[in-house]
């Protein structure tokens, strides 16, 4: 059914909902409004498919570095402040997660709640700030995208008390019956808020849906996505796609009309590149195209179920979170056994569009799986080959703030997973050759120096030793490196078969770009032996391609 909508002309506001983790505000300092405006900012020069080549920070901003108020809560400008740790560290794109003015500010203040999508929230500085961060940024040649949240904003969002735009969310007259969370269970009492005698429909928490039936709602949230693109934010992470429009009970998620919706989107995007869509970067240099990027979060662990968010591969998202990947990485570091991991590897090839690219996270913000720190009960092998096979796996991998050090929270509250960056464990850490930090530095200085390590597919390389060895082959070009991954507790030794069928040359030389090669520097004809790999070491072999630029660090000790 096509949901109807109940227009009023006097409304009450309904109070601070959609908020998870409950609290008070924060009683001092004094938080300046602010009315200030900023002119569109500086863009990157356009590279084809720069995403391919970022690693993404993802950015609890509430609780990373704290710049200018001295309340404990991070901010803008002690973001900017970090950002030559950042780089140092070897991410070159920042995810901010949401910075718009919303309802909630206690002590698990998430942003999620919008109430001004024009508005810099408060407890995190000011647009000028926001400005500064951009720019500063793209000076270190490096990208930043936002939080976008399109699918519904706080119900006080000033919307929800403006007799013209009551047609913004999705109202009836009746408690409808039938209906329940869109991912399944609940009751319509779940999902429909009593309001000034009706009922509006709030999937999350509260927080109202907005009706995307409604044109100048379509238009609305268009022009916010281009006004903070014009900003100069070279992309976006797009809230809860797969609920966008809903038609009836049991047709709330993955709708026909969601998808033409968020092409909307693309489209928009799209339009950066469009001719004589010309934007400044640094410099001054109004020479260049822009190009942007959408990440979705089509939130399931069914790998079937996101393909549909690529459309047809260049008219819905460019990239996809993989909600699958860090179960399956975990399944094959706890399990001793790769055959999830490499099963979703082989299902996105073969049913993704042509060039999809799938967004890979070690954990995040949500109640996806605890942090590395606590999933690998603080082994420190274990929680860097976790890391390693984000980072050197198919897709674009993203690095959630904390988990560079072995930062604990445990899933099950959102809370556990959004605390305090700990910075003096990156202090400790960055004097240690073989901490998770030093680690993830060279796992990333490996990406970013060899194409093939951020190419396309893997294939598996046959193991005629034992299966808790996992090997793959990543190619661009003529460039060929292998991924050897221990995936138990005791040393192993590996035969890898399958490498002259996969562009590499009988006899080859063999270098180590990370780990040891044990003196084993060539195929033998067309295998090569993997010997004394150490518990949960990875080994990242130079195998063809004539670039091979030196070793970065031997075998984990």
């Amino acid at each position: 059914m096509r949901l109807t909508w109940l227009l009023a002309t006097t409304l009450g506001l309904v109070g601070p909902l959609g908020c998870a983790g409950g609290g008070g505000g924060t009683s001092s300092p004094a938080y300046p409004a602010d009315t200030s405006t900023i002119a569109a900012g500086q863009q990157l020069e356009n590279s084809p498919r720069w995403y391919d080549d970022a690693i993404i920070y993802h950015v609890w901003v509430k609780s990373f570095s704290d710049g200018i108020y001295n309340d404990g809560i991070g901010d803008l400008p002690g973001l900017q402040g970090r950002l030559e740790y950042l780089q140092s560290l070897g991410v070159n794109t920042l995810w901010l997660s949401p910075i718009f003015e919303c309802t909630y500010k206690g002590t698990n203040m998430h942003g999620y709640d919008t109430t001004d999508y024009y508005a810099i929230n408060n407890r995190f500085g000011r647009k000028s700030d926001l400005k500064d961060l951009i720019d500063a940024t793209h000076a270190r040649g490096m990208r930043i995208i936002f939080d976008f949240v399109p699918n519904h904003t706080s119900a006080s969002h000033p919307w929800m008390d403006d007799p013209l735009k009551r047609n913004y969310y999705v109202w009836q007259s009746t408690l409808p019956s039938g209906w329940g969370f869109p991912w399944g269970g609940g009751t319509s009492s779940d999902v429909w808020k009593a309001y000034e005698g009706a009922f509006y429909y709030a999937a999350f928490s509260g927080d109202a849906d907005l009706n995307y039936y409604n044109p100048e709602v379509r238009s609305t949230m268009q022009a916010v996505a281009s006004y903070w693109l014009d900003r100069g934010f070279d992309g976006m992470r797009v809230d809860a796609v797969r609920y966008i429009c809903e038609t009836g009970p049991g047709k709330a998620a993955d709708t026909a009309d969601t998808h033409t919706r968020l092409q909307e989107f693309r489209a928009v995007l799209d339009g950066y590149l469009a001719p004589g869509n010309l934007h400044p970067r640094p410099g001054g240099d109004a020479g260049t195209y822009s190009g942007k990027m959408m990440v979705a979060e089509a939130w399931t662990n069914d790998a079937a179920g996101v393909a549909p968010y690529y459309g047809n591969g260049a008219n819905e998202f460019h990239l996809c979170l993989d909600f699958s990947a860090p179960w399956a990485v975990y399944n094959a570091i706890n399990g001793a056994d790769a055959t999830r991991l490499t099963s979703l590897w082989e299902y996105e090839r073969d049913n993704y569009p042509a060039g999809f690219r799938s967004a890979t996270f070690d954990s995040n913000h949500d109640n996806v799986i605890s942090r590395p720190g606590t999933q690998y009960a603080a082994s420190r092998p274990r929680i860097i080959l976790a890391e390693a096979l984000n980072l050197l796996s198919p897709g674009t991998p993203i690095i959630y703030y904390g988990n560079e050090v072995g930062m604990t929270g445990a899933s099950g509250n959102d809370l556990n997973l959004r605390g305090t960056m700990d910075w003096a464990a990156v202090t400790a850490q960055a004097a240690q050759p073989d901490s998770i930090l030093s680690w993830v530095k060279y796992l990333n200085r490996a990406r970013a120096a060899y194409p093939a390590l951020r190419g396309g597919y893997a294939t598996l390389a046959t193991d005629l030793g034992p299966s808790k060895v996992l090997a793959y082959i990543r190619s661009a070009g003529a460039e060929r490196v292998v991924v050897v991954a221990n995936l138990t507790s005791t040393v192993q030794t590996a035969v890898l078969t399958d490498l002259t069928a996969n562009g590499v040359t009988a006899g080859a030389t063999v270098d180590a770009i990370l780990g040891d090669t044990k003196s084993n520097n060539s195929l033998t004809g067309s295998q090569y032996t993997v010997s004394a790999l150490p518990p949960y070491g990875v080994r990242v072999l130079y195998v063809a391609g004539g670039g091979f630029k030196g070793n970065l660090h031997g075998d984990i000790q």
